[in-house]
């Protein structure tokens, strides 16, 4: 079993596309945010590595993926890593997809369930519309961009939420996307991410600039925590191939690090003698058990099965026994001081085959 965590932040632009920062620099707000590694998914374009940015700088491990998009489309964004050549982007997202994997990459869909705000990019959006495709690894769930797009009615009002709390907006994925996973589930394995999107926008000039949502905040959101066999050696080679393997094999979870820190969630199923965790397939048996384990007492757990809430509990720790075989996946609430409960962990789905 996978004892070593990692946490990272995937969907990220640089200078090299629309982002404000250069690859250093948003390696140093990784270090201080306490990442691992992070994904630069700069759009149409594989500069950073070409420059020689991939690798580990300030003991953060960069690795360089890219977004691919047809500016005249401005649908189906395609998030793809473990590629060297650059793909050129194509209004028939298939053949992206089919170009990424004869490189031997894999990817997500970005930002599915994407909605337009007139108040903002003119009412541009960049959904995903072409839901016939297939061999891609996954898609993101969680869009911390997305979601403060779709959820001011003025500008004023983003503002106002935006000095006094800026995370607000961003507080609950979008349901749709969620019921897309559950529904692609149903047919084949598909794992599910977040990501923030991060730019970094600068608004005026100086001495009177202003950035809004910097590389710093947001690599402390959203984040990506891989579970891993072995140690990351500071080898890039060897380490690259560790973290691209648990990102294609599901052997992750989302957690809102910005609620508190996620580390330490385990979602694991046992029977037999046998264990798998996130991403593994285990057989169903009168003896087959569910054991999830959260960071926090002030945590409610939830179980989903083929979609369908089926059990939730207040717990630090839940053993379940499972009556039939189905796909299950697990997220925990963090009831904050208030009562109120938000969003925090997102696993990825156990596969228990067998008889119903």
């Amino acid at each position: 079993m996978p004892q070593f965590e990692y946490t990272g932040h995937l969907h990220i632009h640089s200078t090299n596309s629309d982002g404000s920062c250069p690859i250093p620099e948003i390696a140093r707000a990784a270090r201080k945010a306490g990442l691992d590694f992070i994904g630069i998914t700069d759009h149409n374009t594989l500069a950073g590595m070409e420059k020689g940015h991939e690798g580990w700088q300030e003991g953060v491990l960069v690795l360089v993926g890219a977004e691919f998009s047809v500016a005249r489309t401005s649908k189906n964004h395609y998030i793809a890593f473990g590629i060297n050549k650059l793909i050129p982007p194509d209004e028939n997202p298939q053949q992206v997809i089919d170009a990424v994997n004869a490189q031997g990459g894999f990817g997500f869909l970005a930002h599915p369930v994407e909605k337009g705000n007139p108040f903002f990019l003119e009412g541009r959006c960049f959904p995903w519309e072409r839901w016939e495709v297939s061999g891609y690894s996954g898609i993101e769930i969680w869009n911390f961009g997305s979601c403060w797009r779709t959820a001011y009615s003025s500008r004023l009002g983003a503002l106002f939420w935006y000095l006094a709390d800026v995370y607000r907006a961003a507080r609950f994925p979008d349901p749709e996307g969620l019921q897309i996973w559950d529904r692609l589930l149903g047919e084949r394995p598909v794992w599910g991410f977040a990501g923030s999107d991060a730019h970094c926008f600068k608004v005026g000039k100086w001495p009177f600039k202003l950035k809004f949502f910097p590389y710093h905040f947001l690599l402390r959101t959203l984040n990506t925590h891989i579970l891993l066999e072995s140690e990351l050696k500071g080898s890039l080679p060897e380490d690259k191939e560790k973290v691209y393997g648990a990102l294609k094999s599901g052997r992750f979870f989302t957690g809102c690090d910005y609620l508190q820190p996620s580390h330490g969630f385990r979602f694991t199923a046992h029977n037999d003698g046998e264990e798998v965790t996130m991403g593994g397939r285990i057989a169903y048996t009168p003896q087959t058990v569910l054991h999830i384990v959260s960071p926090s007492p002030r945590s409610i757990i939830r179980i989903i099965k083929d979609g369908q809430l089926v059990y939730e509990v207040e717990e630090e720790v839940l053993v379940f026994k499972v009556l039939s075989a189905g796909t299950f996946r697990v997220e925990v609430y963090r009831r904050s001081r208030l009562g109120k409960a938000l969003p925090w962990i997102y696993s990825n789905p156990i596969f228990v085959y067998g008889p119903f």
